[in-house]
């Protein structure tokens, strides 16, 4: 588990014993001082649903006993995680990067639990539960590769989202050069501003809020 690992790194694993495991030679501030570490550090790695059912121990041996209880491999926990995959959806205003981060925290829960998911269907899992925006590019996905992986398809909706960001410069960049022409045509003065608000209205459309600039 990563947590444990990232204790060792910290070289405050031994609170996960309690403090029974305090070496004898250890001063008791020290040791508290390693258990308040530990525990910050295990909290920063649960979710809020996890964290809200572990919030009041005080102790990271403590802490760990309730998280082993909650995280256990039992059948109601491996099932609310598996509908909360298969009915995740994204939602409008959402980027693909918040978006893939909540995702791959649902994959590694369910791992946790020893739920592994082939690579195949974790790629359509996450397709198909992208806005319909996506579709013409999730089509392509996947009847364009031999193989369909989770790592494969992420970093392709990542490349299409600075695709999509290098157009919107370039479409501004091309209307600075249209509207600096016209202003050396007929000689306007304010003709930069007019571009700042076209360039700035183009800019937000694109990105999927639009408003108009005065």
């Amino acid at each position: 588990m990563r947590v444990t690992s990232l204790l060792v790194k910290e070289s405050t694993h031994k609170a996960l014993f309690g403090i029974e495991k305090k070496p004898s030679k250890m001063e008791d501030d020290e040791w508290n001082d390693i258990d308040f570490r530990a525990k910050a550090s295990i909290i920063l790695y649960q979710s809020d649903e996890v964290f809200y059912n572990v919030m009041n121990e005080k102790t990271t041996a403590s802490l760990w006993c309730r998280l082993d209880l909650f995280m256990t491999k039992s059948l109601s926990n491996k099932l609310f995680l598996k509908k909360k995959l298969y009915s995740l959806q994204m939602k409008e205003g959402t980027s693909i990067l918040q978006y893939l981060n909540a995702f791959n925290k649902i994959l590694s829960d369910l791992l946790a639990l020893k739920v592994k998911l082939e690579e195949e269907d974790k790629a359509l899992l996450l397709l198909s539960s992208l806005l319909s925006s996506y579709n013409h590019l999730a089509t392509t996905i996947m009847y364009g590769n031999d193989t369909l992986e989770l790592e494969d398809v992420r970093q392709m909706l990542l490349n299409n989202e600075l695709m999509k960001k290098r157009d919107t410069m370039e479409e501004a960049s091309g209307l600075f050069v249209k509207v600096q022409r016209e202003d050396q045509r007929v000689g306007d003065p304010k003709g930069i501003q007019r571009f700042l608000a076209v360039s700035l209205t183009t800019f937000t459309r694109n990105q999927g809020t639009s408003r108009k600039i005065v």
